[in-house]
């Protein structure tokens, strides 16, 4: 969905609530979602803090769309006349050419995964709901970047427009291709694509099922998928030509050039400000108690770290839902923490990145957790990853874990 404006957020999450059987964002049970790929990959996705989304017409299973596909005609078969079926038919073919899409698994230790996707690699953990207590109330902005040959121009602006979208990962539906039709009538599926009672909407709503439906055979990923639609990227179909042509980036493999786009977390427009806001959870009292602190120098931290960022103009809220401190959007973040981090050395409080105070920067890879896959290298990856993300700022409270599977002969 296009950002908008705040209308784009409330729009969003009134249809998260609305439709919550079809898209069913993670819960609060489901802390983290991990995204696997090779090192080389990894060291990519790190060093330019985003994701390439791949064309789900070339995905590593070229086949999961078509299993979606006929799902979907199936149900609207039930819904639409002969000649709105022609209609939706014909949307589905050319609307599924601008599917782009990220994939994570709710497991970051998965054998499975390792083999398919990471093997001497890493899957990195991601925190989208920032410990929201609603996570159907949860929404996540992305920018979508120039291409790499248009980015010497700008990163994020083409002709003073930034392309964004409010979006968030959604669980995939598993389906038995042999279930019969009772069985298939209760199944979670069935009851996503019975759920848009709104006549106007259902075309939109079942179309974008299509890439979240895959053969059960893949069950144990319990994988979750955010989907990008570029299908309205310009307000006529030739001004979306050429937004395209600066957005896509062709990779080649296999001899075949294939789509990806470049997607930023956050929004581009706001971290060229300054910072304006920070959010301070639970942890700085927690960590006071546990050094035996009176209640006076506990309020004494907060009201030290509130003086010292009033002085820089940004607005300090304090938080009993969240645990972690967490930097909003900007270009100065890097010193903001700088910020935090004296006033709390000089209140007593030591700065430790694994098991201290979580600093988090808003706009980046929500990447909490990094897990290195087993392998006979998997010691030095892990040395090499945590001197790196230690001397990033945004990375530098970021866990890296070595994976707990027995090294496979």
């Amino acid at each position: 969905m296009f950002y908008k404006g705040k209308d784009t957020l409330k729009e969003k999450i009134a249809l998260q609530n609305k439709y919550h059987d079809a898209f069913r964002v993670p819960d609060n049970s489901q802390k983290l979602l991990y995204h696997y790929a090779g090192i080389e990959t990894i060291w990519k996705i790190l060093e330019n803090d985003s994701f390439l989304a791949r064309n789900i017409r070339f995905s590593n299973d070229s086949e999961e769309y078509k299993l979606g596909e006929a799902k979907i005609k199936e149900c609207a078969s039930q819904y639409f006349s002969d000649a709105q079926l022609e209609q939706f038919f014909a949307r589905i073919q050319h609307g599924i050419q601008k599917f782009y899409m990220i994939c994570f698994c709710s497991d970051g230790d998965l054998l499975s995964q390792w083999r398919g996707y990471a093997k001497d690699g890493v899957s990195l953990g991601m925190d989208f709901l920032e410990e929201d207590e609603n996570p159907q109330e949860h929404t996540e902005m992305f920018t979508i970047l120039n291409n790499w040959e248009h980015q010497k121009d700008d990163r994020y602006q083409l002709n003073g427009e930034y392309v964004r979208c409010v979006e968030m990962p959604y669980q995939v539906f598993y389906v038995d291709k042999e279930a019969d039709k009772k069985a298939d009538e209760e199944s979670e599926l069935s009851k996503a694509l019975h759920c848009f009672d709104d006549e106007d909407a259902r075309p939109n709503m079942l179309l974008n099922l299509i890439p979240f439906i895959k053969d059960k055979g893949f069950a144990e990923e319990a994988e979750y998928r955010i989907l990008f639609d570029i299908s309205d990227l310009g307000t006529t179909e030739a001004q979306s030509r050429i937004i395209m042509n600066r957005k896509i980036e062709y990779l080649e493999k296999d001899n075949r050039k294939l789509p990806n786009i470049i997607v930023e977390v956050g929004d581009g427009e706001k971290k060229r400000d300054s910072v304006k806001g920070v959010i301070l959870g639970t942890a700085i009292r927690l960590k006071a108690e546990e050094l035996k602190m009176s209640e006076d120098e506990i309020e004494g931290i907060y009201q030290n770290i509130e003086k010292e960022l009033d002085a820089h103009k940004i607005t300090c809220i304090r938080s009993e839902g969240k645990r972690h401190i967490y930097v909003e959007e900007g270009k100065n973040q890097e010193e903001v923490m700088g910020w935090i981090e004296d006033v709390l050395q000089k209140n007593g409080i030591p700065i430790d990145y694994e098991s201290g105070i979580k600093i988090w920067c808003r706009g980046h890879l929500p990447i909490r957790e990094v897990v290195v896959a087993p392998g006979e290298k998997k010691e030095k990856i892990r040395e090499s990853l945590k001197h790196y993300m230690q001397n990033t700022y945004w990375l530098r409270y970021v866990d890296v874990k070595e994976s707990k599977i027995p090294l496979q002969s």
